[in-house]
């Protein structure tokens, strides 16, 4: 009963009548379907504003383009002139390149022939090969270079080729090598001998798996552990648990980092299905924490790779994308991103989301306790790979209890399928034992601190020695793990991995993006690797890759717009026919260039009436009649410099499909021959003046305007009939876009006439 006449008031306070009820709850239901519309409404629109400040944009437009972009093969003259150098810099590349490739089959000749062999048979060599460079690069370099990292020993941080060459290892393989080959030789060994009885038994355990889980709870600090056959299999077992145990749909990841090769958590390029439950969010970004807390009840868990301390927000360092210099760039402190981290862990345990440390690269690598140690930050989750196994392939994920569990409680159907045939291996859990023995030692922490001094010292030295010779390279670190940074734009410096292989370095296919010393890398092991980057550098420098200001002016400026213009292309395809039919008008200018056109007064005659045309194609529109007098003073001077500075060359003008001398003689008598008709018609009617010469001017304008279209369209008729209208219209379209070439081929015509001699005491200093 209130409540009836608490709505009878508000109807007759909003207006409405007593008297019609019925009318009244279809009022009063409208609205309120209104305000939740609107309400609903509103909190799309700002959920969306907030995911829109804290989204990352670059792997979702990386994405796009890439469905955009086309192919783009340079030839070897384009690919080594890419930065607009001259060409006596383009025959220095193409010789420094030759060189290069004949070392490489000289000395690394059974390794190039073994991958040769099971290149077309082996999917995997033949994707490794092709991202190690640039796109536009890619088809001119596997020509040119077949290389194959064929190893047959290790020793130290060395290792020997199918060819006998002992180079020094900075690969890491992939991360896995931290302590040195010669300890994971020997705890693969000891593994081994440890389960030897046993065998590959698959589904019973060894008992020594029960030792592992045991240490790994103690280096993790979390509950349980779950065993997996590779880091990759490992994040998609840590994000389904997640996902399970929150129920809620989205997996948070920050811009730049990689969790393997599972499209799940592969946002940017590289997977090809719409990923729809997984947020790319701003590393180092108040807007990321903020959308965190505002969206936590959507979130099933943060992904966190702790090597991104190291480039936030940029994409996996590798030399494939080094398509400019600014590209790859580095902290200079890990301070400000442990202060994120803890902020993180902060917004996540009050807004009730798991935090995930992605360690499958880095753990064990940072500090004996992974990355937790390192950053003083402890996560709910943690995947471990590569180290962690002794030599042996393994996933790791240890979690808190609450997150690793397979079943529902409350509904039993309910599963988490997170499983793996090979997940305990034998082999693989006795060569574990080995390394997490290894690591719970006193002595072991003492080589952390070690490795990474010398590390240091390194990179210090090396850099003081690159500075010192003015070269455009610098590294940096990272505990062990280091880049190379290139100081100075530069089309060429994914080059340097081509050079240090020549040195005897031995890189994985990313290249100089990221690099590893083992922490068996003695004094000795550094100054070798210094020489080494040195020399490639230096040898880089003398063939001409970077070339500085002086060598060639205003080059930054031209790679860039050389870049932006290439990759407008690359985006937008040219068709085939249009594309030929450019090269086909291009290569018959150039040839015209040749044959009438190498007198240097010429050249510059050229210049000026160009320059004239260009003029009046745009201001014919708003001054005719002076256009057409500016048009037809330039066309004298033009042919003023063919008829008398150049040889009349009929044969290559007529091979050409051009008015060969005669024929724009004719053309010009009848110019000539309409102002002298217009001028005598004055003087027969006695009236020639300045004043009646400048009326008739107009007539005139007009009869020369109709004369160049008979010349013009009437030679594009007779082509048409000689040959065909393919052939008319490359001697129209090579006409009427002449004066806009020239100006490009003989722009410095004016500065070779008028440059000054130098002074006699600039030659005394030449």
């Amino acid at each position: 009963m209130q409540v009836a006449e608490a709505l009878q008031k508000w109807s007759m306070t909003v207006g409405l009548s007593a008297s019609a009820p019925g009318r009244n709850a279809e009022i009063l239901l409208g609205f309120l379907l209104s305000a939740l519309l609107v309400g609903l409404a509103f909190q799309k629109i700002t959920k969306t504003l907030i995911t829109l400040r804290a989204l990352a944009l670059a792997p979702t437009l990386s994405r796009r383009v890439s469905e955009w972009v086309k192919s783009l093969d340079y030839s070897e003259h384009e690919a080594w002139g890419a930065d607009g150098a001259g060409e006596e810099w383009v025959q220095r590349r193409k010789d420094a390149i030759d060189r290069l490739a004949d070392f490489f089959r000289s000395h690394c000749a059974k390794s190039i022939a073994w991958g040769d062999e099971i290149r077309d048979s082996f999917s995997d060599l033949r994707f490794t090969d092709a991202n190690r460079v640039p796109f536009p690069f890619m088809r001119m370099m596997r020509e040119k270079f077949s290389l194959c990292s064929v190893v047959t020993e290790s020793k130290g941080p060395k290792l020997r080729d199918l060819d006998g060459n002992w180079n020094i290892d900075v690969s890491g393989s992939y991360g896995l090598n931290l302590a040195g080959f010669d300890r994971y030789k020997e705890w693969m060994e000891k593994g081994l001998e440890k389960v030897k009885d046993l065998g590959p038994v698959l589904g019973p355990l060894h008992p020594v798996v029960s030792e592992n889980i045991s240490i790994l709870k103690s280096i993790s600090k979390l509950d349980e552990v779950s065993f997996h056959m590779s880091g990759t299999e490992a994040v998609m077992a840590a994000v389904r648990l997640a996902r399970f145990s929150t129920r809620r749909k989205f997996i948070v990841c920050f811009s730049g980092a990689y969790h393997g090769w599972w499209d799940g958590v592969q946002p940017g390029l590289g997977s090809e299905r719409n990923i729809s439950d997984c947020l790319t969010l701003k590393d180092l970004n108040p807007a990321s924490l903020d959308l965190l807390r505002r969206r936590a009840h959507e979130i099933a868990g943060v992904l966190v790779n702790p090597v991104q301390s190291f480039h936030p927000n940029l994409p996996p360092p590798s030399d494939t994308i080094l398509l400019t210099s600014g590209v790859r760039k580095t902290e200079a402190s890990t301070s400000p991103y442990a202060q994120w981290l803890r902020q993180l862990r902060e917004v996540c345990s009050a807004s009730g989301i798991p935090l995930i440390f992605d360690e499958v690269f880095s753990g064990f690598r940072l500090a004996s306790g992974g990355a937790q140690e390192y950053f003083g930050v402890e996560a709910d989750m943690v995947v471990y790979g590569k180290t962690v196994a002794g030599g042996m392939p393994i996933g790791v994920v240890c979690g808190k209890k609450e997150l690793m569990r397979r079943f529902d409680p409350e509904h039993p159907m309910r599963i988490a399928y997170v499983i793996g045939t090979f997940s305990a291996h034998p082999v693989v859990m006795g060569a574990m034992n080995q390394f997490l023995h290894w690591l719970e030692r006193p002595e072991t922490a003492e080589l952390y601190v070690e490795g990474k001094r010398r590390c240091e010292q390194w990179v210090l030295s090396t850099n003081e020695s690159l500075g010192q010779l003015s070269l455009p390279v610098r590294v940096m670190n990272f505990s062990t793990i280091w880049t190379v940074l290139f100081k100075e734009p530069g089309r060429y410096n994914w080059l340097l991995q081509y050079y240090l292989r020549a040195e005897g370095v031995t890189m994985s296919w990313v290249g100089t993006g990221r690099c590893m010393s083992s922490l068996d890398f003695t004094p000795e092991d550094y100054r070798e690797l210094h020489a080494k980057l040195i020399n490639a550098a230096q040898k880089m420098k003398s063939d001409g890759w970077w070339l500085n200001e002086e060598q060639q002016p205003g080059r930054e400026k031209t790679m860039r717009s050389r870049l932006i213009w290439e990759m407008a292309k690359s985006v937008v395809q040219i068709p085939r026919p249009l594309s030929s039919f450019y090269v086909e008008v291009m290569q018959r200018k150039n040839d015209d260039h040749h044959a009438s056109h190498s007198n240097l007064v010429n050249q510059f005659f050229h210049l000026l009436s160009s320059s004239t045309f260009i003029f009046c194609y745009f201001f014919i529109f708003f001054d005719f009649k002076l256009s057409m007098a500016l048009g037809m003073a330039a066309l004298f001077v033009r042919q003023i410099g063919h008829a008398i500075l150049e040889p009349p060359c009929h044969d290559k003008e007529k091979a050409l499909l051009g008015f060969n001398t005669r024929n724009k003689s004719i053309i010009i008598s009848g110019y000539m021959l309409i102002l002298i008709v217009q001028i005598a018609l004055l003087m027969r009617n006695g009236s020639l003046s300045l004043e009646s010469f400048t009326s008739t001017m107009p007539t005139v304008a007009g009869q020369w305007f109709l004369l160049t279209l008979a010349a013009v369209f009437g030679r594009v008729i007779y082509l048409i009939w000689a040959h065909d209208f393919r052939s008319s219209m490359l001697w129209f379209i090579k006409l009427i876009t002449d004066p806009f070439t020239d100006i490009i081929a003989y722009y410095n015509s004016a500065d070779k006439i008028f440059r000054l001699p130098p002074s006699r005491g600039s030659e005394v200093t030449q």
